[in-house]
């Protein structure tokens, strides 16, 4: 599959554009920046049905989770898996903290932004990626906030792992959605996909 294949559609009475590309199971991908689709989220497509929705500038974290949250609803979307990519990631935890939303579990790839106090409620099981290259310590600081939180490197990474290791963020997004608190991964730290 190539990212060709996703096709760009508006949602909600606000129009909210987002990419789309596969069938099944759900998962609503939150990406930082205008992009609207990655090797990685072509990847994902080939099992699950991916949504795409693109992080702007205008909107604030919480307003994006919000509208993103709206959007889905009115498709008819009652249950999805979560991802979030960089500044997406924010957005993506405030859309997992909505007690309306029925999601089964959040991936969180090399998240950009402080977490909300919040979060600490959260009652879903949260992976957080973060590359061996990517010097940042946010992803520190999603794992000590989040009660559920696994926490994975992925290996030659910096901090769009998205780009850099599409096939390995595929790869453990997809097994951590399937298999939700059975994916054994140390609270501590992981190294996978050499």
């Amino acid at each position: 599959m190539t990212e060709s294949t996703f096709a760009q559609r508006w949602a909600g009475e606000s129009g909210l554009p987002y990419w789309e590309a596969g069938s099944g199971e759900t998962i609503v991908a939150i990406i930082d920046g205008e992009r609207p689709s990655t090797r990685a989220h072509a990847l994902l497509a080939e099992s699950r049905r991916i949504m795409v929705f693109a992080m702007t500038a205008d909107l604030g974290p919480q307003e994006a989770a919000h509208r993103i949250g709206a959007a889905v609803g009115a498709l008819g979307v009652e249950r999805f898996d979560l991802m979030g990519d960089g500044a997406g990631a924010v957005a993506a935890m405030w859309l997992a903290a909505a007690p309306q939303t029925d999601i089964g579990s959040v991936v969180l790839a090399a998240p950009d932004g402080l977490p909300d106090e919040a979060f600490r409620e959260m009652k879903r099981p949260v992976l957080v990626l973060s590359g061996t290259k990517d010097q940042s310590d946010a992803d520190d600081r999603y794992r000590t906030l989040l009660p559920d939180c696994h926490f994975m490197f992925v290996y030659d990474a910096g901090r769009d792992i998205c780009a850099e290791r599409p096939e390995a963020l595929a790869f453990i997004a997809l097994e951590f959605f399937e298999r939700r608190d059975l994916f054994l991964v140390s609270r501590e730290s992981g190294i996978t996909l050499p």
